[in-house]
């Protein structure tokens, strides 16, 4: 496959240095080498700032990473709060997980949710919310189910009433503080073509539990990891690159499929945008992928989480859309949720 040799830099707001990305490499073996390894402050700092530190925590508590003596004690208890955490969010989702079953309404988890299904420790991958990815054509009937959780109620933004009740997703809050994201699309719809409700589609490849719920085919996955990514334009927190680097590490994705579903869902460049920002982060990946990763562009694409403002969000969408026309369908969809928007209000 040809290299995009001239994909212009993603723009970000804070290009990386060297010795950022030197220790950032540092990191991400502390995480994941078999062999143990010592880490001092500017890399605990890192852990913190890049929402990594329960796994960084969890790594000392096992004898794996060894930190200074006065950092190692918060480690561990960052480790300690996320492992509780995230079994609070895994019973605060169950009622909805369960109402869903009971109405055979395809359900899977995305993201952290994701990770947490048996490829990473529940004491080890932090989160924000619970994401869900449901039916698209049931979507509305799941988001009634989330509603009717006693003392759930919906998480509106008052100046977006068309979006809210349109778009790709919808957030409801419940009564253990949990946020409970239910998607239809992994996305927004307009950026990407992503099949999944299809004969050949997300819940077609997927294996359903006991529970009901449906656990994402690997490469289904590692896809989806980089739609969100590119949704972000790849400003992201560490850890959500640290998932994919999880997922090629196992060695079981087949990129000879991966490559063709990412061109049918219109994503190829955001498979290579994606796969350049894990081999920047993790070297020795960049075999993993072939011929596949572009060649290295002007800076690192993993950044801070800071977007700016929406504008630039769109303009940096043109360097991540295969096609211009893509691009231009996606700005105007988006644009058309606004107006509806200003209307609506």
């Amino acid at each position: 496959m040809a290299s995009d040799v001239n994909a212009p830099a993603i723009a970000t707001t804070e290009i990386r240095t060297p010795a950022v990305l030197h220790r950032a490499r540092v990191l991400v073996r502390a995480l994941l080498d078999a062999h143990p390894v010592r880490v001092e402050d500017p890399i605990v700092d890192l852990a913190l700032s890049e929402q990594v530190a329960p796994w960084l925590g969890m790594r000392v508590a096992q004898g794996r990473v060894s930190v200074p003596p006065a950092r190692a004690e918060q480690l561990v208890w960052e480790h300690q709060m996320c492992l509780a955490s995230n079994l609070v969010r895994a019973r605060a989702a169950g009622a909805f997980v369960e109402g869903c079953r009971r109405a055979g309404i395809a359900l899977a988890p995305l993201k952290g949710m994701a990770m947490l299904q048996g490829l990473l420790e529940r004491g080890a991958r932090s989160m924000s919310d619970v994401d869900l990815l449901v039916s698209a054509g049931r979507w509305h009937e799941a988001c009634d189910l989330a509603r009717s959780i006693p003392g759930a109620h919906d998480l509106d933004a008052p100046s977006r009433p068309y979006t809210t009740a349109h778009d790709y997703v919808r957030a409801f809050g419940l009564p253990s503080g949990v946020t409970l994201e239910v998607h239809r699309f992994i996305c927004e719809e307009s950026l990407f073509r992503i099949d999944h409700d299809g004969p050949d589609g997300l819940f077609a490849r997927a294996l359903t539990t006991s529970s009901g719920m449906s656990v994402l085919e690997e490469g289904d996955l590692f896809l989806a990891l980089a739609a969100h990514a590119a949704k972000h334009t790849f400003e992201l927190p560490m850890r959500s690159f640290l998932d994919g680097i999880v997922l090629m590490m196992r060695g079981r994705l087949d990129f000879d499929q991966l490559w063709p579903r990412a061109r049918t869902w219109h994503m190829e460049r955001a498979l290579r945008l994606w796969l350049q920002a894990l081999a920047a982060l993790a070297p020795s990946l960049a075999p993993l992928a072939d011929d596949y990763v572009v060649p290295p562009l002007a800076g690192p694409v993993w950044s801070h989480t800071s977007e700016g403002v929406a504008w630039q969000r769109f303009l940096r969408m043109a360097w991540i859309s295969d096609r211009p026309l893509d691009w231009t369908r996606h700005v105007a969809t988006r644009a058309l949720f606004r107006l509806r928007d200003a209307i609506a209000g």
